[in-house]
């Protein structure tokens, strides 16, 4: 999830060995002509596009319609410390390296001493979570030590880099990037979890994986094609696994090719969940409710 120069290059290749044909009306930058055209009004979130809480999708009646409030489990507020815990560690070290802390043993030594705070604020954000500064500490380390690894090995290849040319190869990602989805029926304030340079958009997942992550994927691909007219064909979604016994962190990585028949899923699922908005349309409980879901107290009360 601390990617590097390197794995640009890697998913790159990766991506030229799996061929994606996209039809021209099914590129973000077409949101104006059907099927991507959008007749609502309400502006949807990614989250409630890809969660995959509720088959029924009544959580979004729920939400939008009843105003309920949700009420989020530890597992939720897990994935919510370690964004933040991979945004604190991406912008200290661009930081680092744009003050000038271009000696990798420095380097290390610095953000190691810096993550002391760091964690400080955390634990005040999410006090609810168990173990929570094991888990810091072992991401921690893993940030510094890949990307004090990729700092030395930036450093052999030219003494003549700036900063900010070092900054963009040991940290070759945007964290929470922004993106305007209204053109395609979506929020103003997406963020995506990692755009990494080109325009190849990560997602890191907590929880066992869905196939809803799927079109989490596709949404952010058709707002970047939608905002900057650069056609997106692939994305990564990134499963986060944490064995705290063994004191080991295992990341699984998927690459989705985002499809035609993605698309229209994803423009399937946009509309369905605005009409039932717009209209007040209670679709009824799911068959079975994900654990995780914030509004499964809410179900449960309606027997």
């Amino acid at each position: 999830m601390f990617y590097t120069f390197s794995d640009v290059i890697r998913l790159c290749r990766t991506f030229r060995s799996l061929p994606c044909e996209v039809g021209e009306e099914l590129r973000g930058w077409s949101w104006n002509i059907p099927p991507l055209l959008y007749p609502y009004n309400v502006q949807i979130s990614i989250s409630d596009m890809s969660s995959g809480f509720c088959e029924s999708g009544r959580f979004i009646y729920l939400r939008y319609v009843l105003r309920e409030k949700s009420k989020e489990n530890w597992r939720l507020m897990l994935g919510k410390a370690i964004h933040s815990i991979i945004s604190e560690a991406s912008r200290l070290a661009k930081s680092l390296i744009l003050n000038y802390t271009v000696n990798p043993e420095s380097f290390k030594n610095e953000f190691s001493n810096y993550g002391k705070s760091i964690l400080s604020k955390i634990k005040d954000q999410f006090k609810e979570i168990k173990q929570l500064e094991l888990i810091f500490d072992l991401l921690w380390k893993r940030a510094n030590d890949t990307f004090s690894s990729e700092l030395a090995k930036t450093q052999s290849r030219s003494p003549y880099l700036s900063p900010d040319g070092i900054s963009s190869i040991v940290v070759p990602f945007i964290t929470e990037f922004p993106l305007d989805g209204s053109l395609i029926g979506l929020s103003k304030t997406l963020r995506a979890d990692l755009m990494i340079y080109p325009n190849i958009i990560v997602e890191i997942k907590t929880r066992e994986w869905r196939s809803d992550y799927e079109l989490g994927i596709t949404g952010y691909a058709l707002a970047f094609e939608s905002q900057y007219e650069v056609p997106v064909n692939y994305g990564v979604i990134v499963l986060f696994r944490l064995d705290l016994e063994k004191l080991d962190i295992k990341i699984y990585e998927k690459i989705i090719k985002i499809t035609d028949g993605l698309r229209q899923t994803f423009i399937d699922r946009r509309d369905l969940y605005a009409k039932l908005i717009e209209e007040s349309i209670d679709p009824g409980k799911a068959k079975r409710c994900s654990p995780d879901c914030p509004y499964l107290h809410i179900c449960k009360e309606v027997g």
